[in-house]
């Protein structure tokens, strides 16, 4: 039985694309030879199966098979080439992703499933309507270049509340997540205020048993825009009102391009002080990833170990683990430590905080952007391992920027280093009680939360329902927007959210 034949007005295109993929916050680098000859092998292999099953191309592609063959391509080209000078006698990659070659259904559940405790602690979505899309329209089309895959005729709207849901908890293994939010100068620029969190907070904890909660809110402090006691006040509103699980700041962002430093005591001082006295003790800070028209100096994480080793009864999160796109990542360098990885590595070895302490690095963006490149990918987690500690490195994907985590959480899962490549570089196995910490379990226990007796609260919830019913089903691919593995359109998933709190809330 041959394959159906796909409508040549939808593309077809995999679950993720090698290379480099921007979140808003920087341009991507071009794609190597290697990784535009691993999208052309993959999308060759996915359709012979394809036509060997008797399947649709597009809708093969667009699922767990998709996944397993472009991370089978990554794994035949090779990717980070560059490395193969360096690498340790007998290695020709750092890193391979454990994948059927040939996406063997049932080895491609044994490989790729899993029943981890995922705990996202970088998510986004904008509110379309909102007024910052009058009040700048030039981040608005900025926002809008994030997807081209989207079909809805405003962009905007695949970046809505109702894709936040669908990508995150419908269509990946997410357990839970944290929404986070961008810094901006008033509300009526925020692309996501508070208020429009709650209210996502709110619809996606309804679905679930009372307190059970499958989302948690940042609140970003931006101490350098207005007055500083308003920023002060405005946090300690927030924590008395139980609605902030930690602190989401943006050191680059400033009036006229200048960003400010933590131990800055006129400004970054305050607010540490000001968190330890409401109990509020996490501080997620965006380092690396300069985002235009931020101040590159300030994107450095040089400040994190001087406060770190000042307040140990705080903890720090360093979003982005201080990646800087452009770096090449290999082994820890002290002459090479301005930017990128290193330069965290660095703060905390000159301040002496050592692994497992108070510091914390967060992979959003910077997995998926790493993931293409297999030795990199295993030069960074093995530094945050070592440096960071096991117990400190936390799941993050900055979805909804590029689409569903699926695709991260499927490769992180797979992701199998060298032992010889660990031994060369003194870094740890990364098994996979490891890989369960990094998942969630670390971030569960920053963030408080029994990861038993959640995912008992969540097991049965109506989230967890219309995953299944999702992943069940089938239907027409005319139906599919990109980058959907499954067969739910828009109006049914409404339809279906409608009978559970009113379509009203969804935006």
């Amino acid at each position: 039985m041959r394959a159906k034949k796909t409508d040549p007005e939808l593309p077809v295109l995999l679950p993720f694309t090698p290379g480099q993929a921007s979140n808003g916050e920087f341009v991507p680098r071009e794609r190597t030879r290697q990784h535009r000859a691993a999208e052309a092998l993959a999308l060759e292999v996915g359709e012979h199966i394809a036509w060997r099953c008797g399947v649709d191309r597009r809708r093969f592609l667009m699922g767990m098979g998709g996944i397993a063959v472009t991370l089978a391509a990554i794994n035949a080209v090779g990717c980070d080439s560059k490395d193969k000078k360096t690498l340790p006698k007998g290695v020709t990659a750092g890193a391979t992703y454990d994948v059927p070659a040939d996406a063997d259904a049932n080895a491609m559940c044994e490989k790729m499933e899993g029943d981890e405790f995922i705990f996202d602690v970088q998510t986004h979505h904008v509110d379309p309507e909102g007024p910052w899309v009058n009040e700048s329209p030039a981040t608005a089309n900025y926002f809008r270049g994030l997807r081209p895959d989207c079909a809805e005729a405003d962009r905007l709207d695949c970046l809505s509340r109702y894709y936040y849901a669908h990508d995150i908890f419908i269509e990946s293994d997410t357990s839970i997540a944290v929404l986070s939010d961008t810094p901006s100068s008033t509300d009526a620029s925020d692309p996501l205020n508070f208020d429009d969190m709650r209210r996502t907070r709110d619809i996606l904890n309804e679905l679930s048993p009372r307190d059970a909660g499958r989302l948690r809110l940042h609140s970003v402090v931006v101490p350098n825009v207005g007055h500083l006691q308003a920023q002060l006040d405005r946090m300690q509103a927030r924590a008395e009102a139980m609605d902030v699980s930690a602190w989401k700041i943006y050191t680059p962002y400033g009036p006229g391009n200048t960003g400010w430093f933590l131990d800055d005591p006129r400004l970054g001082i305050p607010v540490i002080e000001q968190a330890r006295r409401l109990g509020v003790k996490t501080i997620c800070a965006h380092k690396g990833l300069p985002l235009f028209g931020f101040d590159v100096a300030h994107a450095s994480p040089r400040d994190i170990g001087v406060v770190a080793k000042a307040y140990p009864d705080m903890n720090f999160v360093v979003y982005h683990s201080g990646w800087y796109p452009g770096t090449r990542e290999g082994p820890y360098d002290a002459s090479k430590a301005e930017r990128g990885i290193n330069s965290l590595v660095k703060t905390l070895l000159d301040n002496g905080v050592g692994p497992n302490q108070n510091v914390y690095a967060e992979m959003g963006s910077t997995w998926r952007n790493i993931m293409s490149d297999p030795t990199q990918a295993a030069h960074v987690l093995g530094k945050l391992l070592t440096y960071v500690g096991e117990d400190n490195v936390l799941w993050g994907t900055d979805c909804i920027w590029t689409g569903s985590p699926q695709p991260q959480i499927v490769a992180f899962r797979t992701f199998a280093m060298d032992p010889q490549f660990a031994q060369q570089y003194g870094y740890a196995e990364l098994t996979p009680a490891i890989k369960r910490k990094v998942f969630g379990l670390n971030a569960a226990k920053l963030y408080g939360v029994d990861p038993v007796e959640q995912r008992c609260k969540i097991g049965s919830d109506d989230v967890d329902g219309l995953r299944s019913a999702y992943r069940e089903m089938e239907g027409d691919t005319h139906e599919l927007r990109y980058a959907s593995k499954g067969p739910i359109t828009r109006r049914g998933m409404l339809g279906w959210f409608a009978a559970h709190g009113g379509r009203w809330q969804l935006g």
